[in-house]
């Protein structure tokens, strides 16, 4: 299951990096080869942005590849640095549920407001959120379970 799940939002990061690309690309032939720009291109943009970055965390959090220092860690003994792990994987759980918590609080105070270019509901970028912390959460408890399981 987490797996399906990986692949749809690895899918949906990459769909918005080459929408982005794409759009960019556009952008700059229409500013410097016809001096026009389109008022809802970097909005649009923006947003692709982030939810492609929210997908790539929650991407790094299921492979255990996110950034972190690490040279603390590696001096401690196994056991300790396995427990030291551990507090931090909770640590993260955490502040991916108040990420999600204050995302959706977010989203919903946005609802009521419109994109100035788009003229979409703000709250549709702002889902980008508690959706991608959601995944990232899933993600981390899987992994803190399945650690204690091996």
């Amino acid at each position: 299951m987490l797996s399906i799940l990986e692949k749809l939002i690895r899918h949906t990061g990459v769909f918005c990096l080459a929408v982005l690309f794409l759009l960019m690309l556009v952008q700059v032939i229409l500013r410097y080869g016809f001096d026009y720009t389109h008022f809802a291109t970097e909005e649009l943009g923006r947003y692709l942005l982030i939810w492609a970055t929210l997908a790539g965390m929650a991407l790094e959090t299921r492979q255990n590849t996110h950034i972190r220092v690490s040279f603390i860690a590696e001096k401690l003994p196994e056991r300790v640095r396995r427990f030291w792990q551990l507090l931090l994987d909770v640590a993260s759980l955490f502040v991916f549920a108040l990420l999600i918590y204050t995302g959706i609080d977010s989203m919903l105070f946005n609802h009521g407001q419109e994109s100035p270019g788009l003229q979409i509901p703000l709250s549709l970028p702002f889902s980008a959120i508690p959706l991608f912390f959601f995944f990232a959460l899933l993600f981390m408890c899987s992994r803190i379970f399945s650690r204690d399981k091996g």
